[in-house]
């Protein structure tokens, strides 16, 4: 745990191929006013990399169990990407532990095209490798704007490339995008409690706001959920938190205290 001493205790969760580093822009800013739990997911990181189905109730379930271990009775939670899948789950599977939610760059259903990314990762992955500058180059141009690439696009895929190297496995990646091509939340939507705070860029083309006819995105999450907020950052892709970090950290800090 890092962060704000007595500050009131924050989960991050990031992304199938980013896992934490997703955060690492905005990390030191949100861990001036909460107390950061950082840790590996199962497969990720540090954490034991087992072979085995993955699903969005793997990771809840992951999450509900560390903080019993932890002695943490609440917590907000701030998932971007999967991990906002996670956390949508998380939040509606185990509401009493859930205090305020951030959702950044999520679906809750994908459509054809979003799948289909997946796919192409699960392939280009498996053929080769996890820390392949195939994989890297075709990450990079669905999850970042093209002014961030045109400005240094071949130091951001090298830096992708690394990360992506070091966070998972071939099996592992593979299973996290046959998890989100799979996943069904909807019914999660309208079961949760906590006061909820949607994010995406707008330039997002991997989970955009408004997916197809058979997906729902950010927008269907905001309006399903009671109360719930939404803001755009004007000009990010689907890592926001790369491209906008201190408009990012600046919106979910005012919603998680409170103060909007």
């Amino acid at each position: 745990v890092k962060g704000k001493e007595g500050g009131e205790p924050l989960v991050q969760r990031g992304g199938a191929g980013f896992a934490d580093e997703n955060f690492a822009a905005i990390a030191g800013t949100m861990a001036e006013r909460f107390r950061v739990m950082e840790f590996d997911i199962r497969g990720y990181g540090l954490s034991d990399r087992p072979v085995q189905p993955y699903s969005m109730d793997v990771w809840a379930d992951d999450l509900a169990a560390l903080l019993k271990e932890a002695g943490i009775a609440r917590t907000h939670v701030y998932g971007t990407s999967m991990g906002g899948m996670v956390a949508v789950r998380f939040a509606a599977k185990y509401p009493e532990l859930v205090d305020r939610l951030v959702v950044d760059c999520a679906a809750v259903k994908p459509d054809f095209t979003m799948r289909a990314h997946f796919e192409v990762w699960k392939r280009l992955a498996h053929a080769y490798g996890m820390g392949s500058e195939e994989l890297a180059l075709m990450v990079a141009t669905h999850c970042l704007s093209r002014s961030l690439l045109d400005t240094n696009g071949r130091e951001v895929v090298e830096n992708i490339r690394a990360i992506l190297g070091r966070n998972c496995s071939v099996e592992v990646f593979s299973g996290a995008c046959t998890a989100m091509q799979e996943m069904d939340l909807r019914g999660d939507v309208g079961n949760i409690t906590a006061p909820t705070l949607v994010t995406d860029g707008s330039e997002d083309v991997l989970t955009p706001l408004d997916l197809g006819p058979d997906g729902l995105g950010g927008r269907a999450i905001a309006e399903g959920v009671a109360g719930a907020k939404l803001h755009v950052l004007e000009g990010a892709a689907h890592t926001s938190l790369m491209e906008k970090p201190q408009e990012a950290a600046e919106v979910a800090t005012a919603f998680l205290t409170g103060e909007v």
